[in-house]
């Protein structure tokens, strides 16, 4: 995966795909994680950013995606248990073939234990959801690519 380190900064490279339906959002977070992010994760050296998100899903739900269209480039700026990152993401639509479903679903990375759940579009306002600029992005889907600047 591609993440370097330098001078006390984190940079990561990352892939996270949208998937809604029935105007509902897939969220995940780690058992012991503070917040929600977009299912997704880091690419690999050589890999293809949409080739690393289809991966990704397939690793952790164990289902295939299809990768949609590019929604957002994202430089994301912040800090998280006392360490300063640089993350650049590529968010891409989605299509998985799971249906909402009121109880979260077990995922895994890397022998990891993920949670995804269902959240209504809604209630992303009051959703602990990181980048924050997720939680009024999601309920109105770029026509084109947009690019973001998130800082803390």
């Amino acid at each position: 995966m591609i993440v370097l380190e330098h001078q006390g900064i984190r940079f990561n490279y990352r892939v996270g795909g949208v998937v809604i339906q029935h105007q509902q959002v897939s969220v995940c977070h780690e058992p012991q994680g503070e917040f929600w992010y977009l299912p997704g994760g880091r690419v690999e050296l050589g890999e293809e950013a949409r080739a690393a998100l289809a991966r990704e899903i397939s690793e952790e739900l164990k289902v295939r995606p299809k990768v949609g269209r590019l929604l957002w480039v994202v430089e994301n700026f912040f800090e998280l248990s006392g360490c300063h990152f640089h993350e650049v993401a590529l968010y891409f639509a989605l299509d998985l073939p799971l249906q909402p479903t009121p109880d979260p679903l077990l995922g895994q990375e890397g022998g990891q234990d993920l949670w995804f759940r269902w959240i209504p579009l809604h209630n992303l306002p009051q959703t602990n959801l990181k980048p924050d600029f997720l939680k009024s992005a999601l309920r109105a889907l770029p026509v084109r690519t947009q690019h973001i600047v998130q800082r803390g």
